[in-house]
């Protein structure tokens, strides 16, 4: 009877610990999460001026847009006004950007830079000559430093813009503002794959003191390139007669606009994504009604209904871009709710198991209870019976005196041990189940 308790205990232990570990496998999912930018919580509003964004309802103005050097959004007073590097330049007004560059952002919200001449610098969002020391005995060091020995420059390329499928030509102005010719002018080009772009001219035999050249950069972008900003850096490098390598870059952005059928399949995802989210709230609602845990996957199915009416609004408004790059955050919010929802669905299962398995244990355990307690009634009415039988049996009719005196001895002892028998009994009973009946 021990060994059938034992065996009940064993299978119970081992049910449990099945149930548990099975608790924690295939659950967590720390790699494929996704987050929003850095230093921003989604569906955070009320956000100033200059504050990182991540679309325009957070934003008290109403409107967040793209830093034109590193991608990021900030808040902006109105529609028009542009960012640089983390700075808002309202329309219709230049800032320096650097020392001898001028950021400009036109009424129509549209940013360019401008490289100062030689011998100027940026002041105030304009360029203005260097000023001169009045002090005679530094005026040859400033005229030396205005006329370099060896220099070369090129001219301000502005941000472009080009529909997915379209070309675009781009003039490119190289200069020779030093004292000395320069030999092995050479034109090179990083940020863009080299399928997307052609160099007219790459190189020239000799840039002579004061001269100026010109080369075209085409660009060509595939009906299915990506919706995305390139930042592009060019570079002009070359060697003057005294062998010294010098260098100049320009930097600029080239945005890939969405062509017409881009456009529609943008407004079919729209529709779909709409589907999905009616689809994915359905689903939470059916599992709070369950019972189950969802604050997770209803709180990104908020943000991502948001966004969802935010790439609505930048479609009524024509903004296809900015539509697209919402779109891409909506699809990873829908990603995440639907891993939200599976990470529901293991524990439950689960749980589920855990239940069956701990029912399964008890059960065991009361068939073994009871096994054992009818096993103890069979055994106790077996020597109940055997005393009773002995107690009342007829006396032999022996006249020996050796003879009775060997069979009282003989029930004496069978009945000692009755007796320690039915005594031990009574105390398993006793510090186990309760007495017998």
């Amino acid at each position: 009877m021990k060994k059938i308790i034992l065996i009940s205990i064993l299978l119970v232990q081992i049910f449990l610990v099945q149930s548990v570990m099975g608790e924690y496998t295939g659950i967590l999912d720390i790699g494929n999460t996704q987050y929003p930018p850095t230093g921003m919580v989604a569906g955070t509003t009320g956000l100033g001026t200059e504050e990182q964004c991540y679309y325009d309802s957070q934003c008290n103005s109403g409107y967040c847009k793209a830093d034109e050097n590193n991608g990021k959004k900030y808040c902006v007073s109105s529609a028009n006004d542009c960012v640089y590097d983390g700075n808002i330049i309202e329309a219709g007004t230049s800032e320096c950007i650097a020392t001898d560059t001028v950021g400009t952002c036109s009424d129509s919200g549209t940013f360019s830079t401008t490289l100062c001449e030689e011998g100027k610098h940026c002041s105030g969002g304009v360029c203005v000559a260097d000023t001169q020391s009045q002090d005679n005995s530094n005026s040859g060091e400033n005229e030396a430093q205005n006329t370099p020995a060896s220099s070369i420059v090129i001219g301000t390329l502005s941000n472009i813009e080009i529909v997915q499928g379209q070309t675009k030509k781009v003039k490119v102005e190289i200069t020779n503002n030093g004292e000395r010719d320069l030999t092995d002018v050479k034109l090179s080009l990083e940020g863009l794959p080299l399928a997307m772009y052609k160099i007219s001219d790459e190189s020239f035999s000799l840039l002579s003191k004061g001269e100026k050249k010109y080369s075209y950069l085409a660009f060509a972008v595939p009906e299915k390139n990506e919706i995305k900003i390139y930042t592009i850096k060019l570079t002009a490098s070359a060697k003057d007669t005294s062998g010294v390598s010098i260098s100049d870059s320009e930097t600029f952005l080239l945005k890939v606009l969405p062509s017409e059928e881009s456009k529609k399949e943008v407004n079919q995802t729209y529709l779909n994504y709409t589907n999905v989210l009616s689809d994915l709230e359905k689903k939470i609602n059916q599992e709070k009604l369950s019972g189950n845990d969802v604050s997770k996957a209803e709180s990104l199915l908020i943000v991502a209904k948001q966004e969802l009416g935010e790439v609505k609004k930048k479609i009524d408004k024509g903004d296809y871009y900015e539509a697209i790059q919402l779109m891409n955050d909506v699809a990873s919010k829908i990603d995440q709710i639907e891993q939200s929802l599976k990470q529901v669905d293991s524990e439950s299962n689960n749980n589920s198991k855990i239940l069956w398995f701990v029912v399964y244990a008890v059960v065991i355990v009361v068939v073994a209870l009871v096994a054992y307690y009818f096993y103890s009634e069979r055994n106790k009415t077996t020597i109940f019976s055997e005393l009773r039988k002995k107690v009342t049996e007829p006396e032999e009719d022996k006249t020996s005196v050796s003879y009775k005196n060997i069979k009282d001895a003989k029930f004496k002892e069978h009945a000692k041990r009755v007796h320690q028998y039915i005594k031990n009994l009574f105390k398993k009973d006793k510090s186990g189940f309760g007495y017998a009946s």
